[in-house]
């Protein structure tokens, strides 16, 4: 019991030094656009590759000038440094929440928005961003081309910092303005771990069930393999890991967790009550591999039990800001809690 005591503690005292802006462009079709099954992959392409052409004069050399890399906005944003060892995976300090829904045409007048997040230090970046959206829409388009060989146009109608922890709403860039504010509600760890508490207390009404559910391809792995379950640990592990290394590559550092101490032996003893999770066969296509990619993974949701929550909420709370798995820049990865 002592020990059971001083792991819950352990766990319960971390504090996370991350932060996470979440920037909605909400924008009007000038052009018909129109989109593949999967919005995300084609607003990540555009995205990168108008960030490129715009502010990388260098975009074209092979290899970068450490020198320039360190400077230039496209190349911190998408170019990240391979991550040594105690550094863990490459983190890329942003990432794409498309459109959730199924519409895949947009009429000309019509609009639709879709979501950025901007993590520690890279907020920076943001007035990049803005003007890599504008550019997109005025300039190289986005989506499928058309018989004229042109991909969809927009324009900017507002742009917004969105907490969805605190319900605040920030405008950034009203319709009309040229004056751009710099986005001041961030996430942070002290909203993920009221969160956390609150979900705890709800959870316990509900007999402690949970429900996750997956709106974009959850692709996870395991050991090198493909996960293709609704496993519990993966997804704890894996959501773990990402927090971890975005804290050390993109914020004030590592904080002290050890997994086998706090998180693992809680991840161990959750059960997994239901899956209602597919398998969405998708591809895409990989401008820096040049070649067709995988993007597939699960969707739909799962319900699990655990005894004791707590240690594990923060954490899921923080994946549900930062997303999870493979190919999170193009959007997948996306989940949400909910009491089941």
């Amino acid at each position: 019991m002592q020990e059971q005591s001083t792991q819950v503690s352990a766990a319960a005292h971390v504090t996370v030094p991350l932060t996470a802006h979440r920037i909605r462009f909400t924008v009007q079709a000038e052009t018909v656009i129109a989109f593949h099954d999967f919005k995300g992959s084609a607003l990540r392409g555009a995205f990168a590759g108008t960030l490129r052409h715009a502010f990388c004069p260098e975009a074209q050399r092979r290899p970068l000038d450490p020198l320039h890399k360190a400077l230039c906005p496209a190349c911190q944003l998408l170019d990240a440094e391979a991550a040594g060892k105690e550094h863990g995976d490459i983190r890329r300090p942003y990432t794409i929440r498309p459109p959730l829904d199924d519409k895949r045409v947009y009429a000309p007048g019509e609009c639709f928005s879709f979501e950025m997040m901007l993590f520690g230090d890279k907020l920076t970046y943001f007035p990049y961003l803005v003007m890599t959206v504008q550019r997109m829409g005025n300039e190289s388009g986005v989506g499928i081309r058309t018989s004229d060989g042109e991909r969809g146009r927009f324009s900017i109608r507002r742009v917004e910092a969105v907490n969805p922890l605190t319900g605040d709403v920030q405008t950034l860039l009203a319709a009309g303005s040229n004056m751009v504010q710099m986005p001041a509600i961030p996430v942070t760890h002290a909203q993920v771990t009221a969160a956390a508490a609150r979900l705890a207390e709800a959870l316990a009404t509900r007999n402690n069930c949970l429900t996750v559910r997956l709106h974009t391809p959850l692709r996870l792995m395991q050991g090198g393999h493909l996960v293709d379950d609704a496993g519990f640990f993966p997804l704890a592990k894996q959501v773990v890991l990402r927090v971890l290394d975005l804290c050390m590559q993109h914020a004030d550092g590592r904080p002290d967790v050890h997994l086998k101490r706090d998180v693992y032996p809680y991840a161990d003893t959750v059960m997994q009550l239901e899956d209602h999770t597919t398998w969405w066969d998708l591809k895409g296509y990989s401008g820096r591999l040049a070649r067709a990619q995988a993007l597939g993974g699960m969707v739909g949701s799962a319900v699990y039990y655990a005894e004791n929550w707590a240690p594990l909420l923060p954490w899921l709370v923080w994946g549900e800001m930062v997303q999870v798995g493979k190919n999170i820049v193009k959007g997948c990865g996306i989940y949400t809690l909910e009491v089941h």
